[in-house]
């Protein structure tokens, strides 16, 4: 799944912002005033970015190890 929206970075009384359009926010299930974080994380050597509802993005590692420990 490719989820993946362009953001120009803008200028906001010399601060760096970007827009996050409205459907965007929409579909994460957040609005105006809601808390996101902005995350380093690196897809194989690609060092990327990614906007979440959670201050830690979830190593998937971690989630297969709990299901192996449930079942």
């Amino acid at each position: 799944m490719n989820n993946a929206k362009k953001v120009v970075i803008e200028d906001w009384e010399g601060d760096g912002c970007i827009r996050i359009p409205d459907e965007t926010l929409q579909e994460m299930g957040v609005d105006v005033g809601d808390t996101l974080y902005l995350i380093e994380e690196y897809v194989g050597t690609t060092r990327c970015v990614v906007l979440s509802k959670t201050p830690r993005v979830a190593d998937r590692t971690d989630e297969l190890a709990r299901y192996w420990s449930e079942n």
